[in-house]
């Protein structure tokens, strides 16, 4: 059985030393799993496989049963293959790093993530932050297969434009060449 697993907590040291031994003790093994610390707050997403018969009762029981843990957030839902909705976890030919930025105030994602919406175009990762009164955006998106990549970028410039935000679209191997140290 697979589940999907979220922790929130205010961070500390070992977390995710903690929730990993609470996982292999039951035989689980981690499929993929993305973490951050956000001003403090420390937030996980993971898959995990478990052998048969493990459930969420279980799962929770184990987790629980790790003093440290026993006042986190934990969300636990069982893992459904078809969930992505067709989009192969391997297709990155399709993929795009957005990147955008503009004063800081309220609905520059909203109106980023609508526009996306509307063009049929999934966003696979986020992170924003505030710097020096400007909104930092980038966004890892899924493409459809037969978008003009061309169009898409003027496009979204110009219904960005009136929010005062400038955006780049970059193919994610282009991007990782020449942002790699």
């Amino acid at each position: 059985m697979n589940y999907v697993i979220s922790v929130m907590h205010k961070d500390r040291v070992g977390i995710i030393a903690d929730v990993t031994s609470a996982i292999k003790q039951l035989g689980g093994n981690l499929e993929d799993m993305s973490q951050t610390v956000m001003r403090g707050y420390f937030t996980m997403l993971l898959l995990a496989a478990f052998p048969d018969g493990t459930d969420e009762a279980a799962l929770r029981s184990a987790l629980g049963a790790v003093k440290d843990l026993a006042d986190f957030e934990i969300g636990i839902v069982p893992f459904e293959p078809d969930a992505n909705n067709g989009v192969k976890a391997d297709d990155s030919e399709d993929r795009y790093v957005l990147t955008a930025s503009g004063p800081d105030a309220p609905g520059l994602v909203a109106a980023i993530a609508e526009y996306l919406r509307q063009k049929g175009i999934n966003i696979i990762d986020l992170t924003t932050q505030v710097y020096h009164g400007r909104y930092i955006m980038m966004f890892l998106v899924q493409l459809q297969p037969q978008t003009d990549v061309g169009k898409l970028k003027h496009s979204l410039r110009i219904a960005m434009s009136d929010l005062g935000i400038h955006t780049e679209l970059r193919h994610q191997a282009l991007f990782k060449m020449t942002n790699e140290i």
